[in-house]
């Protein structure tokens, strides 16, 4: 008797410690390793951004609420038929796209009309062996475009969630994030460099006065996608876990909440290798991202630091009730406001002199009334055995007060058809120009 008494109770401390130890381990893995001067968290991914409402209830407004009600016995609730909702089916309704369901529900989509026409026009006219054009208003996370072509391959879709294209030196944009918080550079931080430019070695990771006669500073080695100047700062200024932690904040290895399955991004920062950590920050190699997560990043630096969770369908109707209404609803905090108000200058410096430069002006003149902030990207890599060019842009416009996000991903073959940075220079002028002539209709390759 005695010994079952001891048994019982050595049973009962062991699951009080596994429980102890379990909830430590589990509150260790979710926090990413943390600099000195990092002053932002990493919110939680709250459930899908979806919730529920049964018919002539009021609307939740906060998250306590809304489990509250979901705790109290309901008649009926309705959530959103992700397997019904199409936005290729999507039809002009009383000034607004709309699909109408089988059984007569009317779903409203954030989707912008001219916006979505013109992305979907750019994709299909230019025969993109495939691509997606995602834009999104950044305070809301409301996506006002989500165009997709594949040319020859009608049973493709849903490209702006597919997640295997490499991020190539989009990723730039993660590793600036880390440089600016963790490495304790500012947009005027100097280097000067050579080379680097369709490979990267240790031999580039060692400064030689004699060759480096490239110099720039942190915000213009952005701009012009600058490899050397970033692989050489991420190898004397960045741990790995560091640049991993800031892949983290930004959602790469998470779930996006959305109505379909989100394909999920991936770094893998190696912690072993001087050259792997920098080949990685200069974006060569070891992540991938999707359009709609490029759309959502961008949205999120436009935005303070704060991402928003995407929102597709706006409202849901139901013989003249009203079943469903989207709110917007917070994803994530990635970055400070301050962190977030220099990587937006620095971007502006891709759109007024690197690589985006010339995409964004006409004969010495900006083709938008605005100032404009981006990133390019292009990386050429095999897929099912089959050479691709990637490439990409995102953008985000005005700079001061940003009102509009756009991520676009044109995969070319051997022939090169269009480039990111015109689809997405293109929406950015739609959105701003509603009477100018279709954009799809000018030389696609041309600046």
């Amino acid at each position: 008797m005695v010994d079952r008494t001891r048994q019982r109770r050595r049973i009962r401390i062991g699951l009080a410690l596994g429980l102890v130890a379990g909830t430590a381990w589990a509150a260790l893995e979710e926090r990413p390793e943390r600099g000195p001067a990092q002053a932002a968290t990493v919110a939680a991914l709250p459930p899908p951004a979806i919730i529920t409402v049964a018919p002539g209830e009021p609307r939740p407004s906060t998250p306590t609420d809304a489990g509250a009600i979901a705790a109290a016995p309901e008649p009926e609730r309705w959530a959103i038929p992700a397997g019904a909702i199409d936005p290729r089916r999507a039809t002009l309704i009383d000034g607004r796209l709309g699909q109408v369901l089988e059984d007569g529900t009317l779903i409203g989509f954030t989707l912008d009309p001219h916006l979505q026409a013109v992305a979907q026009r750019t994709l299909e006219r230019y025969a993109v062996t495939w691509g997606a054009i995602v834009a999104v208003r950044p305070k809301t996370g409301e996506i006002l475009a989500f165009a997709e072509h594949a040319e020859g391959r009608p049973d493709l879709s849903r490209l702006p969630l597919h997640a295997g294209a490499p991020a190539a030196s989009i990723f730039k944009v993660v590793s600036a994030a880390a440089l600016l918080e963790y490495g304790q550079l500012t947009p005027g931080s100097e280097i000067c460099t050579h080379g680097g430019q369709q490979k990267l070695t240790l031999y580039h990771l060692k400064a030689n006065e004699r060759l480096d006669t490239r110099c720039e500073t942190f915000a213009q080695a952005l701009g012009s996608s600058n490899n050397v100047a970033f692989a050489r700062w991420a190898d004397d200024k960045l741990a790995p876990l560091q640049l991993q932690a800031m892949a983290n904040r930004f959602l790469f290895g998470k779930r996006i909440p959305f109505p379909w399955a989100v394909g999920v991004s991936r770094a893998r920062v190696p912690t072993g290798s001087r050259l792997g950590l920098a080949r990685t920050a200069a974006g060569f190699e070891n992540t991938t991202l999707s359009p709609l997560h490029a759309a959502l990043i961008t949205a999120a630096i436009a935005n303070d630091g704060v991402m928003m969770a995407p929102q597709l369908v706006a409202t849901a109707d139901r013989a003249d009730e009203r079943v469903f209404e989207a709110e917007p609803a917070v994803l994530a905090e990635i970055l400070t406001p301050a962190v977030a108000g220099d990587l937006r200058e620095m971007l502006a410096a891709s759109v007024s002199y690197g690589t985006g430069k010339k995409f964004f002006e006409k004969k010495g003149k900006p083709r938008l009334p605005v100032r404009a902030g981006g990133k390019s990207g292009s990386l050429s890599g095999s897929e099912d055995g089959v050479k691709r060019h990637y490439s990409w842009f995102v953008a985000f416009a005005p700079v001061e007060e940003p009102e509009i996000a756009v991520a676009a991903l044109v995969v070319n073959g051997d022939e090169w058809t269009i480039k990111g940075a015109v689809a997405a220079r293109d929406l950015l002028e739609a959105h701003y120009d509603r009477g100018a002539p279709d954009p799809a209709e000018r030389d696609p390759l041309s600046p």
